[in-house]
């Protein structure tokens, strides 16, 4: 049986797997999002709760770069990706 897993503990890996995929660095994503390196490696490690402005930024830039976050009705966690963002034109 599952305990209750802390929605920012979640949202950390949420945001570690989908930097991973993109292959973009902490300093990186936060350039993107308009946030500071240390609020992302402090939301990655658990070391704070983020604010709701902090993570709807962190979220939009990872959309906008092909990567959809979220979780299932059995609060499983999925990723989407668009193949046209991530991957190069062919041709």
């Amino acid at each position: 049986m599952v305990n209750y897993i802390p929605s920012s503990i979640i949202f950390a890996a949420k945001i570690r797997a989908a930097r991973g995929l993109l292959n973009w660095s902490q300093g990186e994503l936060a350039e993107r999002a308009g946030v500071s390196k240390q609020s992302v490696t402090r939301i990655e490690v658990g070391a704070t709760d983020p604010r709701l402005s902090t993570m709807t930024a962190l979220n939009e830039v990872i959309r906008a770069a092909g990567v959809e976050l979220g979780d299932d009705a059995n609060g499983i966690v999925q990723f989407s990706i668009s193949r046209e963002k991530l991957l190069p034109p062919s041709g």
